[in-house]
């Protein structure tokens, strides 16, 4: 007899079998981001070493530019060298440019490195148009400024006056002297007193009394006198007046009309 063949029973719910697929991970993105990085901080960490040690390096040099003609480079140096402590990159150039401005001659200063390790600073001076009082000088911007050491050799007018006056003063003289360039006369000294009262003193030592409101218009009186009735016997005026409504007064040397 032949033999049945027993089929095989299947399992209800029973699920084949499934080859699940191999996956390949592919570790170069990952290897290539990782070496990337670490390029970086080598390369960063570098460059941080490299600027702190430029920083540690020392001014080798500083340099002073500009005309400067009454301002002395050693008082220059000594008001920069304290700043000087610092690395090059380190310093604080502002300080130095505040430090230099405080120089009474220096009216303004600029401060820059200069490849390298230098320092260049340069020097606006100040321009003294005038002495101020005893001890100091008025510049064209009618600002009062104060030298450790004051020369008397410069070729000046003398201005003097209230400190709050400065410009007006300064002003005042500069109209007066323009209008004199028509004459002989050069006006030596100018000054406004506690009381208000305007008095110049030309180079010949003749005083002026211009008043109390109007100095320059007292002045154009006073030079319409001198055209007409003065100009010839100048050298014999000690002093002039204009301080009348109606003309000016005159004191001639060693005797009084």
């Amino acid at each position: 007899m032949a033999r049945k063949q027993n089929k095989p029973v299947k399992k209800r719910g029973a699920q084949p079998k499934r080859h699940r697929p191999r996956v390949q991970r592919n570790w170069f993105p990952l290897l290539r981001l990782t070496l990337s990085l670490a390029i970086c901080v080598a390369v960063l960490g570098f460059f941080g070493q490299l600027i702190l040690s430029v920083g540690s390096v020392s001014v080798e040099r500083v340099a002073f530019a500009g005309n400067a003609q009454y301002v002395a480079r050693e008082d220059l140096i000594e008001r920069v060298a304290p700043h000087l402590d610092k690395g090059y990159f380190a310093l604080a150039l502002d300080e130095i440019k505040h430090s230099v401005e405080q120089e009474p001659w220096v009216f303004s200063a600029r401060v820059e490195r200069s490849w390298p390790w230098s320092l260049t600073i340069t020097i606006e001076e100040q321009s003294p148009i005038a002495y101020w009082g005893r001890d100091s000088f008025i510049n064209n911007r009618g600002e009062i400024f104060t030298p450790a050491t004051l020369s008397r050799d410069l070729e000046l007018p003398m201005l003097r006056g209230p400190e709050s006056s400065a410009l007006a003063v300064l002003q005042a003289y500069q109209l007066i002297a323009q209008m004199l360039t028509e004459t002989p006369l050069q006006l030596g000294q100018l000054s406004l007193d506690e009381k208000g009262q305007w008095v110049g003193v030309t180079r010949e030592n003749v005083e002026i009394r211009l008043g109390n409101t109007r100095p320059v218009h007292s002045m154009k009186r006073f030079l319409l006198v001198y055209r007409q009735a003065l100009h010839e016997r100048f050298a014999d005026v000690q002093q002039v007046d204009t301080r009348y409504i109606n003309g000016i007064a005159v004191d001639w040397k060693g005797a009084r009309s």
